[in-house]
Parts: C-alpha cells; sequence; structure tokens
C-alpha cells in the first residue's frame, strides 16, 4: 500500500507517506471489524389460559418465554436488562395479594418460605451457560407479589456448576398510550458472572397464575378485562446487553 501511495503521490514528504497509509488501512479494517460483530436474536412467546369466551374477572395464567440467541452463534452476550410491555386488556391485582420484599428474602439468604403465604405469583426456568467452564445450567424461578403490587419480586435459584441464590426486585409500572403496563427486570451481579467468567442467558419461562379469595369472589393476580383487537394481544420485549447490543421482540397472545 505505501509503494502504491508513493506512487500517485510524487513529491510528498516521505515522513508522512506512512502515517496517511495507515490511516487509511485503518478505514478499511474498522467497518469490517463492525460488520463482524454478533447480532443478538431475541423471540417471544406468550399465551393465556383461559383463552376463549373470556369475561371481565376472569383470573388467568399468563405464561411468557423469552430465548435468547446470537448471529453467529455461541457470542458472549451477557444480558444486562429485560423490558416487558404489556397490552391493555388485563389488570394486575397485586394491591388484592400479600407482598414479599427483596430485603426480606434477602434477609433469610433466599428461604421462600419466608415470604407471607399467597404472595408467590408465578414460578418457572431460565437457562444459562457460565462461559469459564462451559457448563449449561437450568435455574428455578420464583416470582413474588411486590410491595403495594407496584413490582415483582423475583427469585433466581442455581445449585450447579456453583450455588446461586438472586433475589432483586422488578418495577411494574403504569402506561398510558399502546402498552398498559412495563415490566423492568435488571440482572444483579450474581446472574451475570461466575468461576471468573460471563454467564450467557439463553432462555426465561415463566408463568404467573396466582388467584385468592376476596369478599367470597376468587381473584386472580392478572384478570381479563377485554381482548385488545381482533388480532389478540401485543407483547413487545426488548433485552439489552452488557456493551449496549439491544434485541427486540413482538408477540400476539390469543384472546
Amino acid at each position: 500500500m505505501i509503494a502504491d501511495y508513493k506512487y500517485y503521490c510524487r513529491g510528498m514528504p516521505t515522513f508522512r507517506i506512512p502515517l496517511v497509509a495507515a490511516s487509511a488501512a485503518a478505514a478499511l479494517i474498522v467497518p469490517a471489524a463492525a460488520a463482524d460483530a454478533p447480532r443478538p436474536i431475541v423471540t417471544l412467546k406468550g399465551s393465556i389460559s383461559p383463552s376463549r369466551n373470556l369475561r371481565p374477572g376472569t383470573p388467568l395464567d399468563f405464561t411468557l418465554d423469552t430465548r435468547i440467541a446470537s448471529d453467529p452463534p455461541g457470542a458472549d452476550l451477557v444480558v444486562q436488562r429485560i423490558v416487558y410491555l404489556f397490552p391493555h386488556g388485563t389488570i394486575v391485582n397485586g394491591r388484592l395479594f400479600p407482598s414479599c420484599s427483596a430485603a426480606t428474602l434477602q434477609r433469610a439468604h433466599g428461604r421462600l418460605s419466608a415470604c407471607p403465604r399467597g404472595s408467590q405469583v408465578g414460578a418457572g426456568t431460565a437457562s444459562g451457560t457460565a462461559v469459564a467452564i462451559g457448563v449449561t445450567s437450568h435455574a428455578r424461578v420464583t416470582l413474588f407479589n411486590g410491595p403495594g403490587g407496584r413490582s415483582v419480586t423475583i427469585n433466581v435459584s442455581v445449585t450447579t456448576p456453583a450455588l446461586i441464590n438472586a433475589t432483586f426486585a422488578a418495577p411494574l409500572d403504569t402506561l398510558h398510550g399502546r402498552y398498559a403496563n412495563k415490566l423492568t427486570v435488571v440482572l444483579p451481579k450474581q446472574l451475570k458472572r461466575i468461576l471468573d467468567g460471563d454467564i450467557v442467558t439463553s432462555d426465561v419461562h415463566v408463568t404467573t397464575g396466582a388467584t385468592r379469595l376476596v369478599h367470597g369472589v376468587r381473584r386472580g393476580y392478572v384478570e381479563a378485562l377485554r381482548c385488545p383487537t381482533r388480532g389478540g394481544a401485543h407483547i413487545h420485549g426488548e433485552v439489552t446487553f452488557e456493551g449496549g447490543a439491544t434485541g427486540r421482540a413482538d408477540t400476539t397472545v390469543a384472546c
């Protein structure tokens, strides 16, 4: 490259030629590196039960399945935050249920029985790979109604390849516009690093479906109001990774 540049720019001081050539080389290399950066792929699926002939006030079991991959496969993408946007058509009755705070479970070192009876509102599983040793683990996820129904207390328990018990709060906010609620899940450091290496999350599968009697009426943690559109209820998910990469996905729940 330097020889060619001398041919076209004869007469320039020779001490400037390597600098210009190096800059031109860098301009060629940087876009190629950016083009080869792994791209996150997020897929989202949701379902409710019952899903037909819903009447206002019908308690619902709500399942949400989030899967995370990369292109090319096997990239070291560490989840930092997951945000879910939920549509109109359902109501969350956290105020009607007992609650358990993240601090309560943390003081109890993750002992789930420390939470009041009736405060658990869901459960599920999650999978992730410890990059340092190449081991994929499956975690137990337990959901509790947060204080005042304004958050979800999440407990994640892993036994292999090391014992992890992490409890944290995910704020549940009311929105105005296309979506009715937003759940923000920020992963604590225990779920991002293990054995001096990253944890790469591959899937999260949870179901909420708690009910309780209130003044003689069976009420649900999640209840139906109406189907937002004839096409179903639309849910949006957005996963942010360390380093700034973002993956987005949408799903439609039949109702």
